[in-house]
């Protein structure tokens, strides 16, 4: 009987726990060919993301802005530069998000679809222009549920400045601070959250390269606000330490006396060169 009773008792704590964890979560990740190298990224991020159970598929074709297609995922993660967007997949991309589903646009995505105001709206601003640097930002809502145990991070990222913002229905979460001064003319929305409908948005200006891609406090800021745009609790993702300043790794020094040389290498070495024009590289080195 007593057997009886801790086999009863055993079985109800596990299905308790197996209640408290959260459904699996399905996105579509979609990207492009250009300067920020999506799949790149993608390929940093699914991972991380996967063993959090949340499957992210890859795609860079606009045209599965369909109802067809979208009607497989929970949430759609944007991160591209694709300028323009036809009339229908405007629509299935607002009807989607209307209809109860997650919209996550990260960084170089508040550039897309330029010729749609509406889109504009949804993601919540549109970029203006950036510089760059090493920094961190400021929470704003400590309390809001995403925000709640976030402790942040620090890395080298593009200074993106926002115009044409649509506050409707829109909640920041966190600002950068240009220049150091906390005063409210100097805040630049950084991150932030929209309703849409019965659907929900998460927009952050994070994510310009490996650097911010590579650090654990962007995964756990990326999970939070998935978790959230798809009616999850992002109390699920837990906590992540600070994650570190950010610090570049630097070189081992040469011995005295060790031979060593340069060797041409073709066509070029893979890299991300500062060019003249924003999205235009540099040129490529070569040794």
């Amino acid at each position: 009987m007593l057997r009886s009773l801790l086999c009863f008792v055993a079985l109800s704590v596990t299905a308790v726990g197996s209640a408290a964890d959260p459904a699996p979560l399905k996105l579509l990740f979609l990207g492009d060919n250009h300067a920020h190298r999506p799949q790149e990224r993608f390929v940093q991020l699914q991972p991380v993301l996967a063993a959090k159970g949340i499957a992210v598929k890859y795609t860079d074709d606009p045209n599965d802005l369909s109802k067809e297609t979208l009607a497989g995922f929970d949430g759609l993660m944007l991160y591209a530069n694709i300028d323009s967007i036809t009339p229908a997949q405007e629509q299935a991309l607002l009807d989607y998000v209307a209809s109860g589903k997650g919209f996550i646009p990260l960084h170089c995505a508040s550039y897309c679809f330029r010729n749609s105001p509406k889109f504009v709206e949804l993601v919540g601003a549109q970029f203006q222009k950036h510089g760059g640097e090493v920094f961190r930002v400021e929470n704003a809502l400590p309390e809001h549920p995403i925000m709640k145990g976030y402790d942040g991070f620090e890395s080298w990222d593009e200074t993106y400045v926002h115009t044409k913002h649509n506050e409707k229905d829109r909640t920041v979460l966190e600002y950068r601070v240009q220049g150091g001064q906390a005063d409210g003319k100097t805040k630049e929305p950084w991150t932030w959250v929209r309703t849409q409908g019965q659907g929900r948005v998460f927009y952050t200006a994070w994510g310009h390269d490996q650097r911010t891609f590579g650090n654990p406090g962007f995964h756990n800021l990326v999970e939070r606000g998935v978790r959230w745009a798809c009616g999850q609790d992002p109390a699920v993702a837990g906590a992540v330490v600070d994650s570190g300043r950010f610090d570049v790794p630097q070189m081992t020094a040469i011995a005295p006396g060790l031979p060593f040389e340069y060797d041409e290498v073709g066509p070029k070495i893979p890299n991300y060169t500062p060019g003249q024009r924003w999205g235009v590289q540099g040129a490529a080195h070569t040794k």
